[in-house]
């Protein structure tokens, strides 16, 4: 029976892990899309980054 239980145990937090896994992927994407916008602003002409806005 307690076999059992660490059984269910174990699946559980295997599937915790994919979930956080999956979550970590997401921010990965997140991060990819903003340094390319970072990307974008660096090309600009240097005074439009210093303009306030």
């Amino acid at each position: 029976f307690v076999q059992k239980k660490q059984e269910e145990k174990r699946i559980e937090e295997e599937q915790v892990a994919k979930a956080q896994t999956w979550k970590l992927s997401d921010d990965d994407d997140d991060e990819e899309s903003s340094n390319s916008l970072n990307d974008n602003i660096s090309e600009l002409p240097p005074f439009s980054a210093i303009t306030p806005d």
